[in-house]
């Protein structure tokens, strides 16, 4: 079982129809983190982005200073361009495996017909391809966007090494520091959105990969255990969204050990050739060979709309 991009057989194939759930819906939502993500589909290769943006001129001076409503913002509107690559995928299994493991256990057992057990099987592999699929697009998407952060002039950063600890590697003993002092370098309109000036839809969350997430979840839990919803029992039962600074914080699982980042969820951007695409998976049976062919392909980038609305921190050095 393999996920690869360059598998021409596979490329080459003919899709059909499915009646099942849609393939690209059912990865994002095995990823929950991407139905945060801003979704722009039908983008075959590049796609032109426009961005809206309101930037503020110069007040009025003298008598034009004082006692006037002046109108000082200029709206316009830009373009960044993000591109999608191609993943496609191929699995076989043979009738043989089927029948010699747990169709004939089921049998036994009276459970189910064999018809019944293929489509049963069928759409269990369909299920677990799409989980894989989101696994695919979660290590795609922190590492595309992470690059593309560290090269953006635009973007605000934090150099954990120098500012904090002296120490380039995320614990929790540091962690809540560094979220904090990306906090205190956070723009104008992050901030004014964290406040409810701006509208709350678009209010900034802290992005943490795996590590960085289990070092805040320790640090909050020894420093506000009687205090933070996130430290209590039921709260973890619960599976409740944590806050820090009245920011959601958010697990990324592919993001790189040592680095964070904030911004708001919308600001990131997720790429597709076409979210109800029904042709991004397919099977057929090949009864020459009685084995299940599985097959599918699709396209997936990521990038963000606005850098200077995310503060990256990590380790410059």
């Amino acid at each position: 079982m393999a996920i690869n991009s360059t598998d021409p057989s596979v490329q080459q194939l003919v899709w059909g129809d499915r009646s099942r759930d849609l393939f690209i819906d059912s990865m994002v939502k095995s990823a929950a983190v991407l139905n945060r993500f801003t979704l722009i589909d039908g983008v075959k290769a590049k796609v032109n982005v426009p961005i809206f943006e309101v930037t503020a001129s110069a007040y009025g001076v003298g008598d034009s200073a004082d006692c006037s409503f002046t109108d000082n913002h200029t709206a316009n509107i830009s373009e960044k361009e993000m591109s999608v690559e191609t993943f496609t995928w191929g699995f076989k299994n043979c009738k043989a495996v089927l029948e010699n493991s747990y169709r004939g256990i089921a049998l036994k057992k009276g459970q189910h017909n064999p018809e019944t057990m293929d489509v049963e099987f069928r759409n269990w592999v369909y299920d677990h391809f799409a989980k894989l699929a989101a696994q695919k697009a979660l290590n795609y998407a922190g590492a595309q966007i992470l690059a593309e952060m560290k090269t953006d002039a635009d973007v605000i950063d934090f150099d954990t090494d120098t500012n904090t600890t002296g120490t380039k590697v995320i614990t929790s003993g540091n962690i809540l520091d560094i979220m904090q002092s990306s906090y205190e370098a956070m723009s104008d309109v992050m901030l004014s959105a964290v406040y409810g000036d701006a509208d709350r839809e678009f209010r900034p969350a802290f992005f943490l990969g795996t590590v960085a997430y289990q070092a805040f979840q320790i640090a909050m839990a020894e420093e506000f255990a009687s205090s933070m919803t996130l430290s209590s029992s039921d709260g973890i039962a619960k599976g409740a969204i944590p806050t820090y600074y009245g920011m959601e914080v958010i697990h990324l699982s592919s993001l790189a050990a040592d680095h964070l980042f904030v911004t708001p969820p919308s600001n990131l951007v997720m790429l597709t050739d076409d979210y109800n695409d029904v042709a991004a998976i397919d099977s057929e049976y090949e009864a020459k060979e009685n084995s299940e062919y599985l097959w599918g392909r699709f396209k997936l980038g990521f990038s963000y709309l606005k850098g200077s609305e995310i503060v990256l921190a990590y380790d410059k050095a």
